[in-house]
C-alpha cells in the first residue's frame, strides 16, 4: 500500500494514498485535521509537497492526469519544479489545477 506522511499540529500522520500518475499522490486529509475544510483531497508530489487541495478524489485524479505531462514527477521535487518553470509551464500548471477544482493547499 502506498502512503503519504502529512504534517499536523499534533505531529506527523501517515495516510493511505493513490498513485494516479508516476510521482504524484492523492490522499484524503483525515477529518480530525482541518475539520471545517471542504477541500479534503490533496494532490501532491511523492516527496511530500502539496500541489493543490480538492473537494473530491475525482477532481484530484483528473487534475493529476492533466498535469502529469508537464514534468517527470517521479524525480525529486526541485527537478520537477525546474522542468515546469524552465519549460514555461508555471501558469499552465496553475490553470490546470484550478480548472479541475483545485485550491492552493494553504489558502
Amino acid at each position: 500500500m502506498t502512503t503519504a506522511t502529512i504534517s499536523t499540529s499534533a505531529g506527523p500522520l501517515t495516510v493511505a494514498a493513490a498513485v494516479p500518475a508516476p510521482g504524484l499522490l492523492i490522499y484524503e486529509i483525515p477529518t480530525e485535521v482541518s475539520p471545517t475544510s471542504e477541500y479534503r483531497w490533496i494532490l501532491g508530489h511523492h516527496e511530500g509537497a502539496a500541489l493543490a487541495a480538492f473537494e473530491t478524489s475525482t477532481e484530484a485524479t483528473q487534475a493529476a492526469e492533466a498535469v502529469a505531462p508537464l514534468a517527470n514527477w517521479s524525480r525529486n521535487a526541485m527537478t520537477a519544479a525546474n522542468e515546469i518553470s524552465l519549460g514555461g509551464n508555471t501558469k499552465r500548471l496553475g490553470a490546470l489545477l484550478t480548472a479541475h477544482g483545485g485550491k492552493h493547499p494553504n489558502a
